[in-house]
């Protein structure tokens, strides 16, 4: 990392007034002063002053002598440097020494603790002696160098923390950032690029394979990307770093016989210009999941803090790369997920084929990341694949399916196991279908069967230019086949159920107005049963009474008892007339349903029925409120008037009859009580008691048709209600209705 302009600028100021006050303070034809790399030894001149010629030649002379204050740790001092048994010149630099005469030379180490980090070198001409004084100012001169290298190297060191921070801090932040994968690898091969001062950059990830494919490029890298940005596992700086799971570096890979370069991997850094490089392992929860390296076009070695600098922006990285990618994927599974939803949700719909296969063609284009899709449905009967949709580029096919032979399609056999099948389009026999597919850029698609069951019914094929079918896209493509499968094949039975059930409609329709005409027929029937055959019996029932009346002194007891018996079995006969014409009635009436009070029903009945129940000496308790009911009131009246006659006819003899009526809600429902204190019924006989003309006493006792109950149940079920009752032999019975509650929830 270069030092900041400021600090540059104030050492350079500072070494030129040290080297120009020491040539005007001692004289001499040149002074010299240079900085020393701590690792490699190596000087670099940082100021200059005097002869310019003598200066040329000083380079050699002052390494030399450097050595030797380093080695030593004090000044130099000789007035012949020639002559010197400390200094080893060359023959070439003895030569010009000799020629310049600037053989008398002084220098200082400039050092700090007991580091030396540079030299302040004097020179005069040959044979001049040293004084003490010289010496003693030439040393004030150099701790004051010394002190102006040592603030630059700290203001440059701080400098350079403090980029690295800038540069750690802001991979750090890209670890929180919900940047995009593509955005933020191509953040992180850049900003490394400034942190290290080098010139190329290259993020890689581990393939199944082993080998490392790129992401992103930095630098003169991505102008020459190519094809050999692939490395193979274990070649280069890059595959050793990933094998080895440590940083690998090189100053010169041209030269370097520690790593195996390939063919393509040298032509790229020749064309680079890539000369050093260093690679660390990208590593997330202790695993490498790729490498980031960097290069340089010049030798060049990596310090170990460069190497642990780049390591620790690697681990960054790596993070921020990982979290990245976890959140590409969930995104990718949301946009599966509600791809199959879409699928879900048109199949509950019960949308057609086509509009299901168009509902998601879009979507599972742009997730599979390819130019065209198109979904399929195979006729085996013509041998061929008809489109149920397709869309391209930028737009849905619009238009009548199109057709094309079933061969397209690859293995019929393995497209049953369900083996996906890839197609080269170029070695397809020569026909129309395989042009136009060339025509419209499909080199390569690959067909993806749907299946039901064992029944192989289509496929979802795509395809493009690139004969590449990852894994991961093979996957969605196969999940998004299995659930269009699904749903085509339950949208073809709706289909067919839709059109079955118009043929039944139909059907229905025809069997209503024969069942009309039937109930026409069978009103007319009852209307018969209610005059013709009531008529008759009205007639007996009033000439039996009438004999009675007027000849009834004329006839003996026997006489009585067959005339009384006569007009008991026309009433008998006539009241089974009219309870058979209500249990009909209730079958074929129309009965609306509205919220009733059933307070005023209750009322109702007891008012309907008040002379029955003053001469039966009956008590009906009412336990209001009443919850209101939904139900039709006439039919509500008539369960109620059943249940209560009954109620006030099966109570042993001499005992009045009492009854109770209350209600009770549950949930959505209602229920209605009536409670008696009545012969009650045994367990096994319950459920029979609502059948017609089922009666558990005789009828000479208690008198009736056996029809009343099953009214009562026909009647709830036409209310969209239910019966039942709770009894015990002896202890009375307690009957229920239930229906729906008429009061706003």
């Amino acid at each position: 990392m270069p030092s900041t302009p400021s600090s540059s600028a104030d050492l350079a100021a500072a070494a030129e007034r040290a080297v120009t006050t020491a040539l005007q303070l001692l004289g001499g034809r040149r002074d010299c002063l240079y900085r020393r790399d701590p690792t490699s030894g190596d000087l670099t001149r940082v100021a200059d002053a005097g002869d310019r010629a003598a200066t040329a030649v000083s380079a050699t002379v002052d390494a030399a002598i450097a050595g030797h204050a380093v080695r030593t740790g004090g000044p130099f001092f000789t007035p012949d440097v020639l002559a010197s048994p400390e200094v080893s010149l060359d023959p070439a630099t003895h030569a010009l020494v000799a020629g310049q005469g600037t053989g008398a030379v002084a220098a200082v180490p400039l050092s700090v603790g007991d580091d030396v980090i540079g030299i302040l070198v004097h020179a005069d001409r040959g044979g001049r002696s040293y004084t003490e004084q010289d010496q003693v100012l030439l040393s004030v001169l150099g701790t004051q160098a010394a002190l102006a290298l040592e603030v630059s190297r700290m203001e440059s060191k701080l400098a350079r923390q403090h980029h690295e921070v800038e540069e750690l801090a802001r991979i750090a932040r890209l670890v929180n950032e919900t940047l995009d994968l593509a955005t933020l690898r191509e953040r992180i091969a850049e900003s490394v690029l400034g942190l290290l001062g080098v010139h190329s950059s290259a993020i890689r990830l581990l393939r199944p394979d082993g080998a490392l494919g790129p992401i992103a490029l930095g630098g003169r890298a991505k102008d020459y990307a190519g094809s050999g940005d692939v490395v193979p596992p274990g070649i280069g700086l890059a595959g050793r770093a990933a094998v080895a799971g440590r940083a690998m570096w090189t100053a010169d890979i041209r030269v370097d016989d520690r790593f195996e370069l390939s063919s393509e991997i040298r032509e790229r850094n020749a064309a680079a210009g890539t000369v050093a490089g260093l690679a660390v392992p990208l590593r997330v929860a202790g695993t490498v999941i790729g490498v980031l390296s960097v290069g340089s076009p010049t030798p060049r070695v990596f310090t170990e803090a460069e190497v642990a600098l780049l390591e620790t922006f690697a681990d960054q990285a790596a993070v921020a790369i990982d979290n990245a990618r976890v959140r590409e994927a969930l995104t990718k599974q949301a946009e599966r997920l509600q791809l199959l939803h879409e699928i879900d949700r048109a199949l509950i719909h019960e949308h057609a084929p086509v509009t299901i296969a168009e509902s998601v063609l879009r979507r599972l284009r742009d997730l599979l990341g390819v130019p065209r899709a198109i979904v399929n449905l195979f006729d085996f009967t013509n041998g061929q694949v008809e489109w149920l949709a397709a869309v391209g580029r930028h737009r849905l096919y619009e238009g009548p399916p199109l057709r094309y032979p079933l061969e397209l399609a690859g293995d019929l056999e393995a497209l049953r196991r369900g083996e996906p099948q890839i197609i080269d389009t170029r070695a397809l026999p020569p026909s129309v279908h395989a042009e136009a597919l060339l025509a419209s850029g499909v080199a390569v698609y690959m067909v993806v069967p749907m299946v039901v069951g064992d029944t192989l019914i289509g496929s979802v094929s795509f395809g493009g230019d690139r004969m590449e079918f990852p894994a991961e896209q093979v996957a969605i493509a196969q999940e998004v086949a299995t659930q269009l499968a699904i749903a085509i094949t339950q949208a073809q039975l709706h289909e067919q159920v839709a059109r079955q059930a118009e043929v039944l409609e139909q059907r229905v329709q025809e069997r209503t107005r024969e069942l009309e005409a039937a109930n026409q027929e069978l009103d007319a029937f009852s209307y018969s049963i209610s005059h013709d055959l009531r008529a008759p019996l009205r007639a007996m029932q009033g000439f039996t009474e009438a004999l009675l009346e007027d000849y009834g002194a004329r006839l003996d007891g026997v006489g009585h008892d067959y005339a009384q018996r006569i007009v008991a079995a026309s009433k008998r006969m006539d009241l089974l007339i009219q309870d058979l014409l209500a249990y009909s009635r209730l079958s074929r009436a129309d009965v609306p349903l509205d919220p009733v009070d059933t307070e005023s029903v209750v009322d109702d009945v007891r008012a309907q029925m008040s002379t029955d129940l003053a001469q039966r000496g009956a008590e009906v308790v009412v336990d209001r409120p009443l919850i209101r009911v939904l139900a039709h009131r006439a039919v509500f009246g008539q369960i109620l008037t059943n249940l209560i006659t009954n109620a006030v006819k099966f109570v042993a003899p001499g005992t009045p009859p009492r009854m109770k009526v209350w209600t009770e809600r549950r949930e959505d429902w209602v229920r209605l009580w009536v409670e008696d204190n009545g012969l009650g019924i045994a367990p096994e006989h319950q459920q029979r008691i609502f059948q017609a003309f089922q009666r558990l006493h005789g009828s000479e006792q208690y008198p009736g048709t056996g029809i009343g109950l099953a009214i009562v149940q026909r009647a709830a079920g036409r209310l969209g209600g239910r019966v039942g009752l709770e009894s015990a032999l002896g202890q009375g019975s307690r009957f229920w209705v239930e229906l729906r509650s008429g009061e706003a929830t």
